[in-house]
């Protein structure tokens, strides 16, 4: 079940705090919900991963998702899981200081949002 960005910023802030070396999840969480991408797309945490969708009905394994996760070394992974077949995935790896500009680029790439013009 999607929850709000303050909230998933709060769960990753919660596990920085603790001691787990995620902060590139918080920073990346951080920056969803302060931009105008936040109000357009619906997250969900799955372990330590992040899971976004693009409607805020059902959970991320009903259909199509990005998912997110740390790969505890300073690198994150992007993985879109639109069909079954682990070969046809979309997936990258960006270091964590990459990782809202591979997001901005996943939505571009897929068109999840209309370009802003002027």
């Amino acid at each position: 079940m999607p929850k709000p960005w303050k909230d998933i910023a709060a769960f990753y802030r919660d596990l920085v705090d603790r001691g787990m070396q995620i902060q590139g999840m918080l920073h990346l969480t951080e920056q969803i919900e302060s931009s105008r991408y936040g109000a357009g797309i619906f997250g969900e945490t799955s372990m330590h991963d992040l899971c976004i969708m693009q409607t805020p009905k059902g959970g991320f394994w009903e259909g199509p998702c990005l998912r997110i996760s740390p790969r505890f070394d300073g690198t994150i992974e992007f993985r879109y899981l639109d069909t079954q077949v682990w070969t046809k995935q979309w997936h990258r790896v960006v270091k964590d200081e990459e990782a809202f500009g591979r997001l901005v680029g996943f939505f571009d790439q897929l068109h999840w949002f209309a370009k802003r013009t002027g």
